[in-house]
């Protein structure tokens, strides 16, 4: 018999025993006690008394509807005073909401309008029994067995929505050394069979009259979960690798710019809609960034009165606000790197290839390809003689080395001439989906002609980069709403 064994039949003694009190007597290992138990089981030397239990935890849906409401009660608040246009419903939450409001008659639809019904107003006044169980189940796991007693049509509900989980396993509750286990047990000792091979027993013959342990891979054992990383993070790392296999160096900036860095530098005019309060976050503290570099401040005003024939101001270019993209921090080093070639004669070998990833911000409007905070990959060669051919072949190759397929399309950016969009195809929607956009940077923006330095510049995305690679993603606020069971669980 093997040691462990002999260890619990001796830690269980002539009394019923939990495993936790087993595993605490014998000394060993969770994993080494279930082991040695199924083998003593199944050989009738011991009792093992299970029961089946369920345990409910809520998905990250249903803890955002504890928290805040059902959709379909945000959606009968809308139209508790007057009903409301079906065609003016379009959000995702609303969508949810009809769904749920008609399938409880909570609202009906007349002539193309949702109206409330006596139920749904009943459900305003009380709140539904939905709600109510699902607020309970947060708060005390443990009522589950109670709330399914009591309320087992909104439980029910709940579970079809996936605003719960159930999952369910078998526990032991009692061991106990069985008659004919407490007889085989006398006289035996506990080197009587081998259970592992090491280069002691081999070498002196040890295990010569010895019997071989058999091992059962059916054993349950504790379910063990491999650390990973969160897909974002690979995808970003693995995105690292691709440009530094190609040659390229990292770089970094900061989050917080004046505009100057952000639309300025770049040859955005200052009444472009992209410098509008509804695309842009700005600051109210610090409110401005002042700019200290007069020279390079010259240049640009001189550049954007030229070209877009309107007075340039420096209030303006000095708001504080969240870049909206990672072009500030290319900007900055391309404009540094120029000026050393150029005004103070160092020397650099070219072309001088330079990446950045990064969180940048835009005030959007949320759905499965937009966010408000999302990451940025930006990336510039600095050369002679560049042009579109070397920058479509180094997004070609960026993109191929993580078998993801591109296209690109002519487009118009106020900081590159020529300027294209830059698509991938997602299998998950059937569509060629725009990752970012891409060109040669202008020479208002580089402060040099291109016959003597050219600059090729893109920016992309990285969430949409994952999504057309990760085959379970739909949405990339997938990667953002989840919690540690959906990493855990999710196929790689």
């Amino acid at each position: 018999m093997h040691k462990y064994e002999i260890a619990i039949l001796k830690a269980i003694g002539s009394d019923s025993i939990t495993l936790e009190e087993l595993v605490r007597k014998s000394g060993l290992g969770k994993d080494e006690a279930m082991w040695a138990l199924e083998g003593l089981s199944k050989n009738g030397l011991v009792r093992i008394n299970r029961k089946t239990v369920e345990n409910i935890e809520l998905s990250e849906e249903g803890a955002r509807y504890a928290m805040e409401s059902m959709p379909e009660e945000v959606l009968l608040n809308k139209i508790s005073k007057k009903p409301l246009a079906i065609k003016n419903l379009e959000s995702d939450e609303d969508r949810i909401g009809i769904i749920w409001a008609k399938k409880q008659s909570l609202a009906i639809i007349q002539n193309g309008m949702l109206v409330i019904t006596e139920k749904g107003k009943e459900t305003l006044r009380n709140r539904s029994v939905q709600y109510r169980v699902l607020v309970s189940l947060k708060d005390d796991p443990k009522s589950y067995p109670e709330q399914k007693a009591e309320n087992k049509e909104a439980v029910d509900m709940l579970k079809d929505r996936k605003l719960i989980v159930i999952n369910t396993k078998n526990v032991i509750e009692g061991i106990e050394v069985t008659k004919k286990g407490f007889e085989e047990t006398k006289g035996l000792k506990s080197d009587s069979e081998i259970d592992a091979l090491n280069k002691n027993i081999i070498t002196n013959g040890l295990w010569k009259g010895k019997k071989f342990k058999a091992y059962d891979v059916q054993v349950p054992v504790e379910r063990e979960y491999v650390p990973i990383r969160h897909p974002l993070r690979q995808m970003m790392d693995e995105l690292r690798r691709a440009y530094v296999g190609m040659g390229f160096v990292e770089i970094d900036g900061p989050i917080i710019e004046p505009a100057f860095r952000v639309f300025d530098t770049l040859f955005m005019p200052q009444d472009h809609p992209a410098r509008d309060m509804q695309d842009t976050f700005y600051l109210k503290e610090p409110h401005s960034i002042k700019i200290d570099d007069q020279e390079y401040v010259e240049r640009i005003k001189e550049a954007h009165v030229m070209a877009w024939k309107q007075d340039w101001s420096r209030e303006l270019a000095e708001q504080a606000l969240l870049r909206t993209h990672m072009t500030n921090v290319s900007g900055r080093y391309v404009h540094n790197i120029i000026e050393d070639i150029l005004k103070h004669r160092k020397s650099h070998d070219l072309p001088i290839k330079l990446f950045s990833i990064g969180r940048v911000f835009r005030n959007e409007n949320i759905d499965y390809k937009h966010l408000a905070d999302f990451y940025q990959t930006d990336g510039v060669i600095i050369g002679k003689k560049l042009t579109l051919s070397n920058l479509f072949s180094t997004l070609t190759d960026i993109y191929a080395s993580m078998n993801v397929e591109v296209k690109f399309k002519p487009s118009y950016f106020p900081f590159v001439e020529p300027g294209a969009e830059v698509y991938a195809y997602s299998k998950n929607v059937n569509e060629w989906i725009e990752v970012g956009g891409a060109g040669v940077m202008r020479s208002q923006v580089t402060g040099v002609e291109r016959k003597d330095i050219s600059v090729l510049a893109w920016g992309l995305g990285v969430e949409r980069m994952l999504m057309m690679k990760d085959k379970t993603l739909n949405s990339i606020s997938e990667m953002y709403n989840c919690g540690i069971r959906w990493s855990r669980e999710r196929r790689l």
